[in-house]
């Protein structure tokens, strides 16, 4: 069978696993849940991330975040972007197409590949033609299926390999015992959006956990009005029915005693009101995601007491976004992407506590990038293809990595957490008639860190790192891969973490990044550099308090100063964020009520450049803005029925966003984008007993 053809049956197995769970095999319960754990006892939970084995969280070597299942529903969160949002140092931005991730001072607007990896149960989500992580309404999962988010900062290559470069987002999905129903959801919300879900969760009677869950977004989005086109006499400024959006989601999860299946695939289309070039405003540009993927992890035990865990995953992207050209040629009046990404892989590892005071990790791991192509075709007025493809690329890759980590207790409340990986990637340009290869030099990830108990309230950690990020095909020219090099970080940080009492938990963090052969446009000339250097250095704190009556707040800030390579603040780089929640527990009529505000430091837009790429103007400092977020939950509404009312942007704050595109005239310049005001949203969730 050729790697097409297996890539082909995707689907097929897919559906083959979900006829296995048909046939109702067993398996074993799962740990305690986050959820129902008490506050005071939080800080000692488990986190799966942070060492790709369960750790205590006080154990891990960097400050780990939580998001619960409990705070998405009473805090509002629609997707994982607002989860983000209200992580400690971690922010959005949007360019009405996606949203992008940034933290610790990287946050470049239109950036596909992202610096922090995106993980569902271990498997990283994003694709391999744009590295995009998907956290919109273009991400793989309702958030109604989530159990919690982990964010654990700083590099994470020794165990992830390339690509987490500044920190791991890992999302980890529920059980269907923890729905043990068919739960229907309908929301309603501003500008024409409507959702509706269907979700089958249960626990078998032989212990099997099935997880079944299909859902939809359709959202007619706002008339948008930019003072740029209008001076520019396009539609006097205003993008009409270009924000619209719709997609879909399929999800399913079974456990088999040490076996977990988990399948996906995510469609969306959103319409974008910035066009690709200036002279197509207000004509069609219509982004086009599908995103699928398998995969299964066993659990095992191994002969001389190691434990065993093997992962093999499949993915498939396509990319078909279709634009309207502005100027209008009857054989060429669209032109439709054709991009293609498909993967596989195979990571294994041991773990074992044989050896006294310690737990030592051996992993091995194996990734194909099977296709990676980018092109395009032209269509007419009626769909038909034109035979002139748009700048074909063709690509594909393998890396083959090893890795090992042993923490070791030194007594006396102290620990060490030592690493290394090695990656070999080799690539191949198969644009041409014979595939050119290029073998990227093998790279080594180490990390060293310690820990301190000091006694049962404080504790320090102390770690230096290295990462390293891949240039993705969508970055690379066709033909100067010997000028790009893996982009390299070393990152030193110091966390503290203090309970003040059982009731009270206050974590500090301070770090400083270094990086290396970062590839730029210099100013002046606006020649590509690939050898850029720059630092970035930062403090993040966090407060989290309960009371005995059950309020809980958690409040953080987060201060960056992040240089590029010539030594100007990075764009779109806050030097300070903060946040701040409270949660409030059920009254008599069982409402319980979420509070947020976020505020959000002053960013630098894109400079001006002319043709040949040089600057003629630096960017535009836009201000601060405040966000406040309004949620009410009543969850014993009646038997079964729940519901949600939110309000978004409370105060109706008018604020922008850092644009990934600059126009310029001389006269008239676009470099930001209008974000959106108050809006409502209203959710209704049904169980039905099983």
């Amino acid at each position: 069978m050729t790697t097409t053809t297996r890539f082909r049956t995707l689907h097929g197995l897919i559906a083959l696993g979900l006829a296995t769970v048909a046939l109702g095999v067993g398996a074993e319960s799962d740990p305690e849940e986050l959820t129902s754990i008490p506050f005071e006892r939080l800080v000692h939970a488990e986190v799966l991330t942070a060492s790709r084995l369960a750790t205590q969280i006080s154990d891990s070597p960097a400050a780990v975040s939580i998001v619960t299942a409990e705070d998405i529903q009473v805090l509002g969160y629609k997707t994982l972007a607002d989860v983000i949002n209200g992580m400690r140092g971690l922010y959005t931005t949007s360019d009405r197409r996606y949203d992008y991730l940034g933290g610790r001072g990287f946050g470049n607007p239109g950036d596909y590949a992202g610096r922090i990896m995106l993980l569902i149960d271990g498997y990283a989500a994003q694709d391999n033609v744009y590295g995009q992580v998907y956290i919109d309404n273009s991400g793989l999962l309702d958030m109604a299926l989530i159990d919690r988010v982990e964010y654990v900062p700083g590099t994470g290559s020794v165990t992830y390999g390339n690509g987490a470069f500044l920190g791991i987002i890992n999302v980890i999905t529920k059980n269907g015992r923890d729905f043990q129903s068919v739960q229907l959801g309908s929301e309603v919300a501003s500008f024409g959006t409507t959702q509706r879900r269907l979700t089958l969760g249960r626990q078998l009677d032989n212990g099997a956990n099935l997880l079944l869950s299909a859902s939809d977004l359709r959202s007619a989005g706002q008339d948008l009005y930019f003072p740029y086109f209008d001076a520019m006499g396009s539609n006097q400024g205003w993008a009409v029915q270009q924000d619209g959006e719709y997609n879909r989601r399929y999800l399913a999860k079974l456990q088999y005693e040490g076996l977990t299946v988990l399948a996906g695939q995510s469609h969306r289309l959103k319409r974008s009101p910035l066009p690709k070039k200036q002279n197509a405003f207000n004509r069609l540009y219509e982004f086009n995601d599908t995103s699928t993927f398998l995969s299964t992890r066993w659990e095992f035990d191994a002969p001389a007491q190691f434990k065993g865990s093997t992962h093999i995953y499949l993915g498939n992207y396509q990319d078909r976004t279709l634009r309207e050209y502005g100027a209008v040629d009857p054989h060429d009046q669209y032109l439709r992407n054709q991009v293609n990404g498909r993967w596989m892989g195979w990571d294994q590892k041991f773990v074992t506590n044989r050896w006294k005071h310690q737990q030592v990790v051996l992993g091995a791991e194996y990734r194909h990038d099977v296709q990676q192509e980018i092109g395009g075709v032209g269509l007419t007025a009626d769909g038909v293809v034109n035979n002139t493809a748009q700048g074909a690329y063709a690509y594909n890759a393998r890396t083959l990595s090893l890795y090992v980590a042993d923490e070791i207790q030194l007594g006396r409340g102290l620990s060490t957490n030592l690493g290394l990986r090695w990656d070999r990637p080799m690539a191949n340009d198969c644009s041409r008639a014979d595939c050119v290869a290029y073998a990227y030099q093998p790279h080594l990830s180490p990390r060293v860190a310690l820990t301190y108990v000091q006694d049962a309230q404080t504790t320090y950690k102390a770690s230096y790192s290295e990462a390293y990020r891949l240039p993705t095909p969508n970055e690379l020219p066709s033909d100067s891969w010997d000028l790009y090099r893996p982009e390299q970080v070393a990152a030193t940080e110091l966390v503290v973490t203090h309970d003040f009492s059982g009731a009270t938990r206050w974590t500090g963090s301070l770090y400083s990044y270094r990086l290396k052969d970062i590839h730029y446009l210099a100013s002046g000339t606006g020649a590509d550099v690939y050898d850029g250097s720059s630092a970035t250095r930062g403090l993040e704190m966090q407060i989290d308090h309960r009371w005995d009556n059950g309020v809980q707040w958690r409040t953080s800030a987060a201060w960056q100063d992040a240089k590029d390579p010539e030594g100007q603040t990075l764009v779109n780089s806050p030097p300070l964020i903060a946040k701040s929640q409270w949660r409030f527990p059920a009254n008599a009529w069982g409402w319980r009520w979420g509070v947020e505000a976020q505020y959000m430091g002053p960013r630098y837009t894109r400079p001006v450049r002319d043709d040949s790429g040089a600057v003629t103007r630096g960017g535009r400092g836009l201000d601060g803005f405040f966000l406040a977020h309004l949620t009410a939950t009543n969850t014993r509404l009646a038997r079964g029925l729940s519901v949600g009312v939110g309000v978004k942007n409370l105060f109706n704050q008018s604020y922008e966003a850092v644009s990934p595109k600059v126009y310029d005239t001389g006269t008239a310049v676009l470099d930001s984008l209008p974000m959106n005001g108050r809006s409502l949203w209203l959710q209704l969730t049904l169980d039905v007993g099983l």
